[in-house]
């Protein structure tokens, strides 16, 4: 449905180990990867810092691009790079947390990007919960000029993302200048985020795709 409506990437947090509401199995993500091609970039996304386990979920159902979205720093750039060794052609999105109602001069985001841009093909900015070890999925939004920072300060393409939905993103957009947009919790239905089957609301993501290419 999304890729018809014009989305370019699609992301499916997948894995063996359940680790997060609403992971799909090896299997599903497998046939979601077949479904959307040639069209779409497929995007396989990970909570985990086990090697072994990440290895044995892109075994199973190979995205074009694997999204790190665990606490950044329970996999390091070398582990990164070693993933890339193993999979030669898999691209790699680092998620980079944005602390919200902090100041960039009070967080490691900048340090972040330099420790990860050598391994890193894209990344990925979005808004982590103080409490939660993972990155995203919150539903919460961040400075903006935070974004613009980051993006400023790499040529890394950068992806924002962080409770944008079809009121905030051409804002978004006009601030940062990013390589791409990201959106789940505000294009759901209300309280089916943990059902990815049948999360993703038509109306929202009409428009939230008509907003972005608008601006």
């Amino acid at each position: 449905m999304v890729i018809g409506m014009g989305a370019h990437h699609i992301g499916v947090s997948y894995g063996k180990i359940r680790r997060t509401p609403g992971q799909l199995t090896c299997e599903q993500a497998r046939e979601i990867f077949e479904g959307v091609q040639p069209e779409a970039v497929r995007i396989g996304l990970t909570v985990s810092e086990d090697m072994e386990e990440i290895t044995e979920n892109l075994k199973a159902a190979f995205p074009d691009v694997l999204h790190l979205s665990g606490n950044i720093e329970g996999i390091s750039p070398s582990e990164v790079q070693e993933i890339k060794n193993r999979f030669p052609g898999l691209k790699i999105m680092q998620a980079i947390p944005v602390l919200a109602g902090v100041p960039i001069q009070e967080q490691k985001v900048l340090q972040y990007v330099r420790d990860y841009e050598s391994v890193s093909d894209y990344f990925l900015i979005d808004t982590k919960a103080p409490e939660a070890g993972d990155i995203g999925a919150t539903g919460m939004t961040h400075d903006k000029k935070i974004d613009k920072a980051i993006i400023d300060s790499t040529d890394v393409p950068c992806i924002i993302a962080g409770g944008l939905d079809e009121h905030n993103v051409t804002e978004a957009i006009h601030i940062t200048n990013p390589y791409g947009v990201d959106s789940f919790s505000r294009t759901n239905y209300e309280g089916r985020a943990a059902d990815m089957e049948r999360c993703k609301d038509p109306d929202k993501v009409k428009a939230f795709i008509e907003a972005v290419r608008n601006a």
